[in-house]
C-alpha cells in the first residue's frame, strides 16, 4: 500500500470551502465534466444524518496513455463508485473509492481536511491511500494511481481559487 499527502493554499476560509463549495453541485459538475473532463459525474445518493453528509458518486474518468499492461487490466474502463461521508464539525471528508475493473485487487481511500490559515484562507490536504494486489504490477498501479490522483488536485486547486474569486467568496 502507498500513501500520498496533497496540500494546497485556497483563498477562503475553511467554513467557506465546506458550506459554500465542497458540496454544491454547480461547482463540482464544472469541476469535474469542464476542468478534469470526465466523461460522467454524478451524486447517486446523499443523505442528511445530523452533523454528517453521506453520499455516493458514480464517476467515469477519462482513461489517459496507459502502458499496455495497465489497459488490459482496465478493460472494464476506469469508472468508480465513491462513497464518502462529510463530517460537518470536524470538517473532514472520508471516502473509499470502489472501482469497476479490479475491484477485488485494488483498494483506494482518502480523507480530506481543511486547516485554517487566517480569516479569508485555509489548507486543504488529502491523504491517498491506495492498494494493488496483482502480482508483479501491484506497485505500478499504486504509482500510477497516485500520480493521476496528485494530477487532478492540482487541476482542480487551481480552478478552485479561480471559482472562490468569480463567485466572491473570500470571506
Amino acid at each position: 500500500m502507498q500513501e500520498r499527502r496533497i496540500e494546497h493554499t485556497y483563498n477562503c476560509s475553511a467554513d467557506v470551502f465546506w458550506s459554500r463549495i465542497f458540496l454544491d453541485d454547480a461547482y463540482n459538475r464544472k469541476l469535474f465534466l469542464d476542468e478534469l473532463h470526465f466523461e460522467s459525474w454524478r451524486v447517486a445518493r446523499s443523505e442528511e444524518r445530523g452533523a454528517e453528509v453521506h453520499r455516493v458518486i458514480e464517476a467515469v474518468p477519462k482513461l489517459g496513455d496507459l502502458p499496455g499492461a495497465l489497459k488490459k487490466l482496465l478493460s472494464d474502463g476506469a469508472a468508480y463508485e465513491e462513497r464518502g461521508v462529510v463530517d460537518r464539525g470536524q470538517q473532514r471528508y472520508r471516502l473509499e473509492v470502489k472501482p469497476r475493473s479490479l475491484s477485488s485487487k485494488l483498494s483506494i481511500s482518502g480523507e480530506l481536511y481543511t486547516t485554517p490559515i487566517d480569516e479569508r484562507s485555509c489548507r486543504r490536504t488529502y491523504v491517498a491511500r491506495v492498494e494493488a494486489r496483482v502480482f508483479g504490477l501491484g506497485g505500478m498501479i499504486e504509482d500510477r494511481l497516485l500520480h493521476d490522483i496528485e494530477r487532478s488536485y492540482v487541476k482542480a486547486a487551481a480552478f478552485t481559487n479561480r471559482w472562490i474569486d468569480e463567485h466572491q467568496l473570500q470571506g
